[in-house]
């Protein structure tokens, strides 16, 4: 799928840890084994202090000979910038135990056999027309002109071998992880307002996912979905594999059927699959479809654009060959784009990115003499020469010399799903990021959207500037505090939701988030985050009545978004009581229980008084003052509320909280939380009406039990409201 989709969109192997320097088959009979790695990490919390040693210890991780961690790429494993925002403790774990089980984009093993017989295997870092450059396992760049290369071809196994992680106790495997889950983007930096607001903040009410298909359909890693024209019950699903279904929906029960299968056809792994389909304006007259997709032939990877037919009753494909009419060759498996479009002019549009290797280091974003890194615009129903499309006349670089004339706009990394608002015809880009952010653009005719050079509002590298260019910025960039891989969107005007009309609706593949921003010529008012997706969100679709749905990657569900339920008016955060993040908050504290505890009246005097929280220094996320280690606390502290806090209220509270691991919550002797399990950091948790019915003027107590079963601990909380401002 895409740089986002696979690259972000499954994890794929985000950490590439080289063993240097150790034996593996030296090792005890009796090694541990996997799921003891994997089972001790996940019940324990690690030293991030020893981890990062661990991380730097030639003799035991070495991680830092092939990883950098700066955002810099320099070295042949991914980089791993940030990389504790992107992925959860399980991911981190698996990408390090299972090292071939999905391998990151961009850090798939290629295999170059010279004409001599001597094979060279490693990392792509830079690829051009003359040669490319591969970098070992051992860190060394070997640079193989074209002229010497037999055969190329990408392998299915990590460089990274299994059983790394031999080299290290369980112990030692958890403090390294804990470590990596320490690897977030700074703070600093990152703008709290305009173009870029941190966090973005969440709407009043949320939208409702509703799953459109009954449950006997079954999808596998869906990745576009949209209504045949024409036939208002049918649907075409395409899967990342290769396999387009169609599915009715009926009356009593809902079909599936095989439409057409490009399995054996299509290259399937990292940013490459079966990506996209467009039907020609006319379909009800042709019957004509068009597909992205990829394919490799002699190890090299290229995108197909090609058109298909339907039968004459429109139910299956008609089985004639497809047309191809654009093959462009891949540098790399990253970075290939995931959509094609129909624009209101009736010329197909065609999203590319930059094939890679990371950080575009060749410049594609920004070479007119290529077609990687650009939106496309071209002409279905005529030929041009040898071409099997025509080019359209105000194209805006036609006739240009030593410029490809199929391009509309450039200077882009992975545009990730683009539409038309059917309204202002305004073309709408999600593009993923490199490092640290994702944006969101409209995009015009002959426009520079800055990749390399910029990534979203910031500059990325001097290399391909030009001198009196002009960069277009986005309208929304978010950093990868908040997602990692943008799903770009639709621009909303059905009739359920009126409040909604001309909000721009997108999402992040990995965070799951949905956002949704207003604008005026091109500068963000607006911008809300109005729901959270069940699954991994990798598409959207419009329908004729212009509402929406969005295509569940992983649990292969097609929702349809209820966005009547959504009030956009951002909610403002008022704290009620502080958790211990930045303030030593002070609690009274027992680790054996006592009758009465959580009442308002219980008489805690004789409980310790200490500032928290409460834990083991090392837990992740944690800001420990006062260390816990008994199986059980109990937790109470008061806090004092004034009569006009209490008159303007009324809205609805959250509780702040960081727990390890149960943990039972009341507020004046009501229960209003009971939480199971753990968080690996604060979150919010909505409180019901009950909680606000707690609530009194003058003195409150909030009192937790916390219970730890295993591994590391902690628990601190605090008492949050949201305000829905006054107009």
């Amino acid at each position: 799928m895409r740089a986002s989709v696979v690259n972000k969109l499954s994890i794929l192997q985000v950490i590439f840890l080289i063993l240097v320097g150790s034996n593996c088959s030296s090792m005890a009979q009796n090694a541990p084994t996997t799921a003891t790695y994997r089972d001790y990490a996940l019940s324990h919390d690690g030293n991030a202090a020893r981890g990062k040693e661990l991380f730097m210890n030639e003799q035991k991780a070495a991680c830092s000979k092939c990883h950098s961690s700066d955002g810099t790429s320099r070295l042949a494993g991914p980089d791993l910038f940030a990389i504790g925002d992107k992925f959860p403790k399980a991911d981190l774990i698996r990408s390090v135990l299972e090292p071939s089980a999905t391998i990151a984009v961009g850090y798939g093993t290629t295999i170059v056999e010279r004409k001599s017989g001597e094979d060279v295997q490693g990392i792509i870092k830079t690829a051009s027309d003359t040669a490319i450059e591969i970098m070992g396992a051992d860190g060394k760049m070997v640079r193989i002109p074209t002229a010497e290369i037999r055969q190329q071809r990408t392998s299915a196994l990590s460089l990274m071998p299994e059983g790394l992680q031999l080299a290290m106790s369980p112990a030692d495997f958890t403090d390294l992880i804990a470590y990596l889950e320490t690897l977030r983007q700074p703070t600093n930096g990152l703008a709290s307002a305009g173009e870029m607001p941190e966090p973005i903040p969440r709407a009043t009410k949320s939208v409702s996912f509703l799953p459109f298909f009954r449950d006997n359909i079954k999808l596998t890693r869906p990745v576009w979905f949209g209504r045949i024209p024409g036939t208002p019950n049918a649907f075409l699903v395409l899967e990342h594999g290769g396999k387009i279904w169609m599915a009715e929906k009926g009356t009593d029960r809902d079909t599936q059927s095989m439409f057409l299968d490009l399995t054996g056809e299509v290259r399937v792994g990292g940013a490459t699959g079966l990506l996209g389909l467009a039907f020609h304006p006319k379909f009800l007259g042709n019957r004509r479809y068009f597909l992205k997709y990829h394919i490799v032939e002699n190890g090299k990877i290229s995108t197909l654009i090609v058109e298909r037919r339907f039968a004459k009753n429109q139910l299956a494909d008609s089985g004639t060959p497809s047309r191809q009419l654009l093959k462009i060759p891949a540098t790399t498996q990253d970075h290939n784009g995931g959509c094609i479009e129909f624009g209101p002019d009736g010329y197909l549009y065609i999203g590319m990115g930059d094939t890679g290797p990371q950080r575009d280091p060749q410049g594609h974003g920004q070479d007119l003499k290529l077609l990687i890194g650009k939106i496309l615009r071209i002409d279905v129903d005529h030929v041009d020469g040898e071409r099997l499309y025509g080019i359209p006349k105000d194209n805006p670089f036609v006739n240009r010399p030593e410029v490809r004339p199929e391009i509309w706009a450039y200077g882009f990394r992975e545009p990730w799903r683009f539409t038309f608002d059917t309204v202002t015809k305004d073309l709408w880009v999600g593009d993923v990021g490199q490092d640290q952010y994702e944006e969101v653009a409209i995009v015009k005719a002959g426009e520079n959207h800055g990749w390399n050079v910029y990534e979203g509002f910031t500059p990325f590298s001097n290399r391909y500037r030009s001198e009196g260019a002009k960069y277009i910025a986005p309208v929304l960039s978010y950093s990868h505090r908040q997602g990692v891989s943008v799903t770009g969107g639709y621009v909303y005007h059905g009739k359920r939701a009126p409040q909604m009309k001309g909000w721009y609706v997108f999402g992040d593949f990995q965070s799951r988030r949905l956002w949704a921003l207003t604008h005026q010529n091109r500068k963000l008012t607006k911008a809300v985050e109005i729901g959270l997706c069940p699954t991994r969100l990798v598409s959207f679709m419009q329908d004729a009545d212009g509402e929406l749905f969005a295509v569940g990657y992983d649990s292969g569900t097609i929702y349809k978004l209820d966005l009547s339920s959504v009030n956009p008016t951002p909610l403002q955060v008022h704290i009620l009581a502080e958790t211990s993040e930045k303030t030593p908050v002070r609690w009274r504290y027992a680790e054996q229980l006592s009758e009465g505890w959580m009442r308002p009246d219980f008489d805690d005097s004789i409980w310790t008084e200490a500032p928290g929280g409460f834990g083991t220094r090392g837990t992740p996320a944690a800001v420990v003052r006062t260390e816990w280690r008994s199986d059980d606390i109990w937790l109470r502290r008061e806090f004092t509320l004034g009569t006009n806090v209490l008159s303007q209220r009324r809205q609805s509270l959250g509780l702040r909280m960081h727990h390890d691991e149960e943990a039972e919550v009341y507020l004046n002797g009501v229960e209003v939380v009971r939480e199971p399990r753990w968080t690996s950091g604060y979150t919010e948790l909505p409180l019901g009406s009950n909680a606000v019915a707690a609530l009194r003027p003058g003195r409150n107590i909030l009192a937790i039990h916390c219970r730890q079963h295993t591994g590391g601990q902690y628990i601190d909380a605090g008492l949050i409201e949201y305000i829905v401002p006054s107009k």
